[in-house]
């Protein structure tokens, strides 16, 4: 659904204008040399919280199920990239408020936040067995798009806490509407969320072999409060039996987990590694774009080049000129044949992180950004060719392409 409503455009305009808290902060300290690339992993729930309880099969619930995933995310995240700082809002089994978890974000200058959950179906005898799958939240922009029921679920608790009026003043979590376009701060990120959230999406089906319900908006304080890209994850249905196992196994876990860990790499790569896909303080923002994108109209996960569609040559075709490849991810900053390179993309194949210059729609586009590649010293520089963002054979390719 494309965005028309003024207020927002012009709210997001004076946000972009003020360049408030975070948005220019994080550029700042970004492109300074040496900084960490900052993740803060929110398990939700916790203490006497207990989140969904599925099935009732268990006596773990989702507040356990959260916890050892965001532990697993942190490890991968530890052991694979160099340049990276990991903080959790909770690392055992307690129940930190809303707002220590979104300042954990906004006090630490953090790149993204990822608030980790698990969902539930209301009636979970007559629709659990059939529902399931993973989903991914960003704020909400417009009243009519944000998913209420969800919001009002995730947002429970914190009627609970103490003093709650007060602490949560410029919040009304029972009129959960009210709340969309109060803070100009949750649009100067939200492009930066629903690619975050788009990359997460196509995570879970990948890796986690996750049935995928796609991103969609909601009202969520924790997405309302950061003043940085942030995402609440539904990792899956715990009141779908099939699910709930998954979900509870070691096994499982650790595919989310990785799903997690190879969308924040993808991210990582596209707006802190190169900073030519950044968000810039000044740059007009155009809204039905980025509604396009949540809607699933624009191919985040694929390598990012120019502004030629794909789907304008039969069968959705383009190139891309490979550069390097590794089984591991590297910084794009520092690695010496990337570092040469203004803007780099990658996509994964057998286990390995194969980088690549931006698509082009043609092979004679590509023949060019070829020679330019090995003049730059990328000696083993190939081109590959993509239909509908999967790998085929450059000659099946230039022959649906005409050439």
């Amino acid at each position: 659904m494309m965005l028309k409503n003024i207020f927002f455009k012009a709210a997001l305009l004076s946000s972009l204008l003020l360049t408030t808290v975070q948005s220019s902060a994080a550029q700042g300290k970004n492109t300074a040399g040496g900084e960490k690339f900052t993740v803060v992993l929110d398990p939700g729930h916790g203490g006497h919280d207990a989140g969904t309880v599925g099935t009732g099969r268990r006596k773990i619930y989702e507040k356990h199920v959260v916890l050892k995933v965001a532990l697993k995310l942190e490890k991968l995240l530890n052991e694979n990239m160099d340049d990276v700082r990991v903080l959790l809002t909770r690392r055992t089994d307690v129940y930190p408020r809303f707002i220590d978890r979104v300042n954990t974000a906004n006090k630490n200058d953090a790149d993204i936040f990822i608030s980790i959950h698990c969902n539930s179906v209301e009636n979970v005898k007559r629709d659990g067995p059939r529902v399931r799958g993973a989903e991914t939240y960003v704020m909400a922009t417009q009243k009519a798009a944000a998913n209420l029921e969800i919001s009002k679920k995730e947002n429970a608790a914190m009627m609970l806490e103490e003093n709650y009026r007060e602490t949560y003043k410029n919040f009304d979590p029972s009129d959960l509407a009210s709340n969309i376009g109060k803070s100009l701060e949750q649009f100067s990120t939200i492009k930066n969320s629903i690619s975050l959230a788009t990359m997460a999406q196509e995570g879970f089906e990948d890796t986690g072999s996750r049935k995928n319900l796609g991103v969609k908006q909601a009202v969520l304080y924790v997405t309302y409060a950061t003043v940085v890209p942030a995402v609440l994850v539904e990792l899956g249905f715990l009141s779908n039996p099939e699910e709930e196992d998954f979900l509870h196994s070691e096994k499982g876990q650790q595919q989310m987990a990785q799903s997690l860990y190879e969308a924040i790499s993808k991210y990582k790569v596209r707006f802190f590694d190169s900073r030519q896909h950044g968000p810039k303080a000044n740059a007009p923002v155009d809204f039905d774009a980025i509604m396009a994108e949540q809607t699933g109209n624009v191919n985040q996960t694929q390598p990012a080049g120019d502004k030629t569609s794909a789907g304008e040559h039969s069968g959705g075709v383009y190139y891309c000129v490979q550069l390097i490849s590794s089984p591991k991810t590297v910084n794009v900053k520092t690695e010496p044949t990337l570092r040469k390179f203004q803007s780099v993309e990658y996509y994964r194949e057998n286990g390995m992180y194969k980088y690549t210059m931006p698509k082009t729609s043609t092979f004679a586009k590509a023949q060019q950004q070829l020679s330019q590649a090995k003049s730059k010293g990328a000696k083993t520089a190939f081109i590959v060719a993509f239909r509908d963002g999967k790998k085929i054979d450059t000659a099946a390719a230039r022959k649906l392409t005409g050439e």
